[in-house]
């Protein structure tokens, strides 16, 4: 698995957050072009456990513009693994960017209705009825995955009193709760939500002590995936001036949603922040 390269963490001075010299970045965009992110750290222990079962196919669950889908394509042609995507949606159109992606890395596509997708269980055992495929939910959602996310936490060199991402699925942010929940540490996690009225994430995490964990439901900019003249301007003057490259869907609202969260006073000036930069920089354009 030497194609992934490690992520990093660098202090993020920049003009936005008033040059506030406490807050940092952890750089999983680093780690593939495609496969970057926290994509790969919930794929990781996934693309072990499936090799030990010993089944032949790895199954999961996406939108038309999932960057799971791509990273699993990618990470499947890459570690010679049989992969299928049932994707939401059969309207009779073209395939685009992110479909032909799967495609050319060997991942069959299944377009399926709205309604179908809704019962993944029953989509999987319809298909693949004789257990030789591996389920993974959508989003990269498995048990597996939260090893992956959790081992985050090992790469910290000094105490954050916030960890901030933005959430979809809201795996991620789990893997971070339980780790630090099982650390007892003080450190809490702050998921921006990048869906409206995705208010599942507070039952998903209601299991673990409030004290780890706060979903911000107010960042998510009308609606999944888009973009805005506003948050347009920031992706384009946050890359001019850092260098960094930031996608429309999940860490330029996030690092937006820090920016108001100060502004309110929901962080201090001496809070310590870590901002994970969850990759997914195939909507990026640099123009």
């Amino acid at each position: 698995m030497s194609i992934f390269l490690p992520s990093s963490i660098e202090s993020l001075v920049s003009p936005y957050f008033d040059n506030n010299t406490n807050i940092d970045l952890l750089r999983d965009d680093l780690i593939h072009p495609i496969v970057s992110g926290n994509k790969w750290r919930k794929l990781k222990y996934i693309i072990q456990d499936f090799k030990a079962s010993e089944t032949e196919i790895l199954v999961t669950f996406g939108g038309a513009y999932s960057n799971h889908l791509v990273a699993t394509a990618f990470a499947g042609n890459a570690l010679g693994i049989r992969t299928f995507a049932f994707v939401r949606g059969d309207e009779n159109r073209p395939l685009n960017h992110y479909e032909t992606l799967c495609v050319e890395n060997g991942m069959t596509l299944k377009h399926v209705s709205r309604e179908a997708y809704r019962n993944k269980a029953q989509l999987f055992a319809e298909y693949f009825p004789q257990s030789n495929a591996y389920f993974v939910d959508e989003g990269g959602d498995h048990p597996m995955a939260y090893i992956g996310c959790k081992e985050i936490l090992k790469e910290l060199n000094k105490q954050y009193d916030y960890i901030v991402l933005s959430v979809g699925t809201g795996t991620t942010m789990q893997g971070l709760v339980m780790g630090l929940a099982e650390q007892k540490s003080k450190t809490k996690v702050v998921g921006i939500s990048s869906l409206k009225n995705n208010h599942y994430l507070n039952e998903r995490l209601s299991a673990f002590n409030p004290v780890h964990w706060e979903v911000m439901h107010d960042f998510h900019r009308g609606k999944y995936a888009k973009m805005d003249s506003e948050l347009w301007q920031f992706i384009h003057s946050f890359y001019k001036e850092t260098g960094i490259k930031t996608d429309p869907v999940y860490t330029a609202k996030m690092l937006m949603a820090v920016k108001s969260l100060y502004q309110s006073n929901y962080f201090k000036p001496n809070d310590k922040l870590l901002l994970i930069h969850t990759g997914g920089l195939l909507a990026f354009k640099d123009h």
